[in-house]
C-alpha cells in the first residue's frame, strides 16, 4: 500500500502529539498562527485584507502581486472537496432523528450541519432540548456512526474532474495528502475505495491525539510527516474552516467553490484563492 493511512482512531498516539507539540513549542508557523481558531466556525468576520478579483480567481494579496504560485504539497480535505458525500451523511443523520421521533432535514441543509466532524454533526441535528444531555448524545453518536458505516459508500462518488486533477499534479511532482474532520475509521477506506492507494501520501482522518480542524496541531503533524515546507504547502477545502485550518498552520488556502459551502462563505473567511474547476485548481498549483 503506497499512502500511509496516519493515525488510528485510537488515543494512543505519543509519538504523533508530541511532534505536533514540539513543532508548536518551536513556532514553526508562529508568524501566522492565529487566535481566531474556533471548534464551531459558522460566520467569520471579514478579514481586514485587499481583495482584488482575477477573472475567477479571489486573493486577499496585495495589490500588484503575482497570481501564479508552485506548490510542492497540496492538503486536501475530504467532504465536500474531492468527494461528494452529502447525500449519505444526511442519510444518516435523518435515519437517527427517526429512530428517535426527531424533526428530520432536507439534504442541502445538511451543508451547513458538516464541516466540523461528527461529534458537531450530531450535536446539530439533535433537538435543542437535549442540550447538555450526554447520555443521549452518545447514544446518538453511536447510531449515527453505525449507520453511516453501513450506507457511506451509497450515493458518495469524486466530483467531476477531480481523478484527472489529481493525476496531472502527480504527474507533475506534487505531494499529495488528506487531513478531514471526518472520523479516520470512515475517511481511510473512503480514501482507498475512490482514490486507491497511489494518489495521496497520507490521508489523516479526526482521531482523538489531536483537536479537529482548524485548530493547528493536526495539520503541523500531517506536514512534518510529509516533510512540507509551509511556504510551499497549499491547503485545499470548501469551507470557512478549511481557510481557517490553512491560515492557522501557516498554508494558503483556496476554496472550492463546487463544495457545500460555495464561494461568498469562503471569500468572506478570507481566502486566498477561490477556484471553480478542478483544471483551475491544478492551474493555480503549478503556476500556470
Amino acid at each position: 500500500r503506497a499512502h500511509r493511512l496516519g493515525l488510528d482512531p485510537h488515543p494512543r498516539h505519543a509519538r504523533g502529539r508530541a511532534a505536533a507539540q514540539d513543532l508548536l513549542a518551536a513556532k514553526a508557523c508562529a508568524g501566522a498562527m492565529r487566535p481566531d481558531a474556533v471548534k464551531d466556525v459558522q460566520i467569520p468576520n471579514m478579514p481586514g485584507t485587499h481583495a482584488q478579483y482575477h477573472g475567477v480567481r479571489f486573493t486577499t494579496q496585495a495589490a500588484g502581486a503575482p497570481m501564479a504560485a508552485a506548490f510542492s504539497h497540496v492538503i486536501f480535505d475530504l467532504d465536500g472537496t474531492i468527494l461528494n458525500t452529502l447525500e449519505d451523511l444526511a442519510a444518516a443523520g435523518n435515519h437517527t432523528c427517526e429512530a428517535h421521533g426527531w424533526p428530520t432535514f432536507a439534504v442541502d441543509e445538511y451543508r451547513y450541519k458538516v464541516g466540523n466532524g461528527m461529534l458537531k454533526l450530531v450535536e446539530r441535528f439533535m433537538p435543542a432540548e437535549y442540550a447538555g444531555d450526554g447520555r443521549m448524545f452518545e447514544q446518538a453518536l453511536a447510531e449515527f456512526r453505525a449507520y453511516y458505516g453501513d450506507h457511506k459508500e451509497d450515493h458518495t462518488a469524486p466530483y467531476a474532474g477531480t481523478i484527472e486533477m489529481l493525476d496531472r499534479l502527480r504527474a507533475a511532482g506534487v505531494r499529495l495528502a488528506v487531513l478531514t474532520n471526518k472520523d479516520h475509521i470512515s475517511a481511510a477506506p473512503l480514501i482507498e475505495k475512490y482514490f486507491g492507494p497511489e494518489r495521496f501520501a497520507l490521508v489523516q482522518g479526526r482521531v482523538d491525539a489531536f483537536p479537529p480542524k482548524p485548530e493547528a496541531p493536526v495539520t503541523l503533524h500531517v506536514m512534518e510527516e510529509l516533510g512540507a515546507d509551509p511556504a510551499t504547502t497549499l491547503y485545499v477545502g470548501d469551507s470557512n474552516v478549511d481557510v481557517l485550518t490553512g491560515h492557522n498552520a501557516g498554508l494558503k488556502s483556496v476554496g472550492v467553490s463546487w463544495g457545500f459551502r460555495g464561494r461568498a462563505e469562503l471569500e468572506a473567511a478570507g481566502a486566498d484563492y477561490v477556484v471553480d474547476t478542478q483544471n483551475e485548481l491544478a492551474a493555480l498549483i503549478l503556476g500556470e
